[in-house]
Parts: C-alpha cells; sequence; structure tokens
C-alpha cells in the first residue's frame, strides 16, 4: 500500500452536508461557497464580501463570489493529510491558498487600479478532521460549533466585526428615525461610517479576515479536540447565523444540533421567512433584508 493510501487510510468515515440560500437583492449572485475533501478529513466553507464601490473584474460573476470560490477550492487542495495538521500548518496552508488566489486576482485588467475596499474579502471556516484530532479554524466572522459525544456542543465565534457593524446599525436606525428615511436610505447616508469600518481589516486594533493583501490568514485561530469526543462539526456564515439574531433560534448551539437533527434546511427557510417579515429592517437593525446564507456540517462515524 502507497504512502499516500497508509494516510487516507487515517481519516474516519464521515458524512458531509451543505446547503446555501442567496441572499435579497435583484440580480444578486450567492457570494458563499463551501466545499469538502471527506476522503482527507477537510471541508471550508468561505463567506465573500464585495468591495464597497462594487467594482466587477471577473467576467460572468460577482469578484466576491469569484473569491469565495477559488480561496475555498485552494484550501481544500492544501488540506492533505500529514504527520499533523495543527493550527501553525492550518495556517500556512490557508496563507498558500491566499496568494494564489491573489495572484490570480491581480493578474486581471483593472486590478492595480482598485483601492483596497474594492477588493473582494471574506470570512471562512474550516473544519479538518482524522482518527486522532478534529478541529475548526476560524476567520473573521463565520461561527462554528463542535458537537460532543456526550451531548455538550462548544461554539466558536469571533464577535469584533460584529460588534463594529452593531454601531453602525444602530446609527442607521437613528438617523433613519431623525430624518423619516428608510433604513437601506440611512445606509447609503452612512456609507463613510461602513468605509471606515472596512479600512480596519487586517489593521492591527480592527479586525482580521481573508482579503487579496493576505494580511489576515496568519491570524486564524484554531480549536482542535481528541476526534474520539466529537460527533459532529458545524460552520457557518454570518447570513446563516443570523437565524438566533431573528429569533428563530436560541443561539449557535441550538442552530448547530437542529442541522445535527437533520433540521437545516427548515431552518434557512424559516429564517428567510422572519426577514421577509422585517423587511426593512426596523425589528432587527441590518444593512439588507438578508444576507447570503451558507451551512457546513461532518457527522463523524464513531
Amino acid at each position: 500500500m502507497s504512502e499516500r493510501q497508509d494516510l487516507c487510510a487515517e481519516i474516519p468515515e464521515s458524512r458531509f452536508e451543505t446547503h446555501t440560500w442567496t441572499g435579497s437583492g435583484e440580480g444578486r449572485l450567492n457570494e458563499d461557497y463551501a466545499l469538502a475533501d471527506t476522503a482527507h478529513g477537510c471541508a471550508v466553507l468561505v463567506d465573500g464580501a464585495t468591495g464597497l464601490t462594487k467594482a466587477n473584474l471577473v467576467a460572468g460573476e460577482s469578484d466576491a463570489s469569484w473569491y469565495a470560490r477559488s480561496l475555498c477550492k485552494a484550501i481544500v487542495s492544501r488540506l492533505h493529510l500529514g504527520t499533523v495538521r495543527d493550527g501553525e500548518q492550518i495556517r500556512a496552508s490557508l496563507l498558500a491558498a491566499g496568494e494564489e488566489v491573489a495572484a490570480a486576482y491581480r493578474s486581471l485588467p483593472g486590478a492595480a487600479d482598485l483601492a483596497r475596499i474594492d477588493e473582494p474579502n471574506g470570512s471562512l471556516a474550516v473544519l479538518v478532521w482524522d482518527s486522532h484530532r478534529a478541529s475548526v479554524t476560524l476567520l473573521g466572522d463565520c461561527t462554528a460549533v463542535v458537537g460532543l459525544c456526550d451531548g455538550s456542543c462548544r461554539t466558536l465565534h469571533d464577535d469584533t466585526l460584529t460588534q463594529l457593524d452593531e454601531k453602525n446599525y444602530a446609527r442607521m436606525f437613528a438617523y433613519a428615525t431623525e430624518h423619516g428615511t428608510t433604513m437601506a436610505e440611512a445606509r447609503r447616508a452612512l456609507n463613510p461610517r461602513f468605509i471606515e469600518n472596512r479600512l480596519k481589516m487586517n489593521e492591527p486594533g480592527g479586525y482580521w479576515a481573508a482579503d487579496i493583501s493576505c494580511r489576515g490568514m496568519v491570524h486564524a485561530t484554531t480549536v482542535s479536540f481528541a476526534t474520539d469526543e466529537v460527533a459532529w462539526l458545524f460552520a457557518c456564515s454570518d447570513g446563516y447565523a443570523a437565524a438566533v439574531d431573528m429569533g428563530v433560534l436560541a443561539d449557535a448551539a441550538e442552530l448547530g444540533r437542529a442541522v445535527a437533527a437533520g433540521q437545516g434546511v427548515a431552518v434557512g427557510d424559516r429564517l428567510r421567512a422572519a426577514e421577509l417579515d422585517d423587511a426593512g429592517c426596523w425589528r432587527v437593525h441590518r444593512s439588507k433584508t438578508s444576507d447570503d446564507a451558507t451551512y457546513a456540517f461532518v457527522r463523524i462515524a464513531s
């Protein structure tokens, strides 16, 4: 048997599931992407974000959808089983994948003329498992839940960007109330505030994310567990995690448990109904009715 086959044999059987919903907006493209290679014990979800000026250099799709798909595939291709896949090795894989995608983007006509806030970026979650360890790596505002065999859950989330966004959502509500505008009009009026936030990306004192500069990749955080303690791994984009904000479920752990119980699609559909019921964003303050929503789930055989 080859060394490659020996390594693959160390991966426990698993089942991967993903589902996605496209956010609101006429003609909008889905800018989330999830992919797994269960034979090599890895799954990746990337939540892409369009540059603030909505520059579009990629033919046939948005730059953010291209970035999410390209980065996701590049990461998966690098997460082959080795002697150990710890946080340092995963971050090295993220950096190498990010640099490959960045080089491809910079080769596009017009890329050299873009400011940093015009370029695509994103958040990501990486799920890795073998016969010894199962781990979750996060960068940006994706959410992950690890379901343990004893029935408990561990939730992982960096709320730095969430807190920055919530300050602007509060400003939007105050502006709309004072000036008698819609929340969408308030969002446009306060665009300089959102630019201020975007300029904090991958800067000390700001927040870390995946982008063309690749500066954030080394700041991804990894949490590991013994595989025999883990029943399942769950990750989602902030658009799917919004089910908690919209009151569909109580918290992220309940979100993970619902997907584990086969209710992931039903939860996503309930989320969409709740968002449409608050299409003006008055009850739950946010910048748009709905965002792209995606989850990735892996059940590991015991």
